[in-house]
């Protein structure tokens, strides 16, 4: 609201009396200033290009990951922007977050250099040869997206001959969408794949009764 505005007042005498409502906005009556918002749909594109150039040359990179024999260079900030899994790391009271190499167990090499790339990038192809590997890998680091792209890959790759494969690795990682759908394939096909004898499933892991 403003007050005792005497008649000729305007810029900011009158604006330095509004005490109530937007600060930026002037009274009713006085001329609005020109503004332009603008939002680039190029700045985090081209900063994602720069910081993986960073990344390449090993500059201002403060983590080595250790991966089997495998060591990847990166950025602290980087990866927890885009994994809950290292930003409790870095940011909590865990030894990694002094360390300059920390060790990850339990995933595989190529998969995590991958998810290191869409951290960067945000590009990644799953395809056969990678997603047995992907996918836990994915689920590890708590990369929910990456997890649901895995998913949706198998989902396309159902076939009699895998189903039973696929359904128990759904199960293996808690895929639940994936799970109910490759239950409902197998029922749906139950005698097609009980009369198939031919090819290979792409998800070799033995179904558990």
């Amino acid at each position: 609201m403003c007050t005792n505005i005497r008649p000729g007042e305007t810029g900011m005498d009158v604006t330095s009396r509004c005490t109530l409502g937007d600060p930026n906005k002037l009274p009713e009556g006085v001329p609005q200033p020109a503004r332009m918002p603008y939002i680039s749909d190029k700045h985090p594109r081209q900063t994602l290009e720069v910081i993986n150039l960073l990344r390449k040359h090993r500059e201002l990179c403060d983590v080595v990951l250790v991966v089997g024999a495998k060591k990847i260079y990166a950025h602290r900030v980087i990866l927890s922007a885009c994994s809950p899994y290292f930003r409790a790391m870095f940011t909590g009271e865990l030894a990694e977050s002094r360390q300059t190499e920390v060790v990850i167990r339990d995933i595989d090499e190529r998969a995590m250099e991958l998810l290191i790339d869409f951290a960067y990038t945000s590009q990644i192809t799953v395809e056969e040869g990678n997603v047995q590997t992907l996918l836990p890998a994915a689920c590890l680091l708590q990369l929910a997206e990456i997890q649901e792209a895995c998913c949706e890959f198998l989902k396309r790759q159902l076939d009699p001959s895998n189903c039973l494969g696929i359904r128990a690795f759904a199960d293996t990682h808690s895929c639940r969408e994936l799970l109910r759908i490759a239950d409902k394939f197998t029922q749906h096909n139950f005698q097609e794949f009980h009369s198939s004898t031919h090819g290979l499933p792409i998800i070799p892991v033995p179904f558990a009764e």
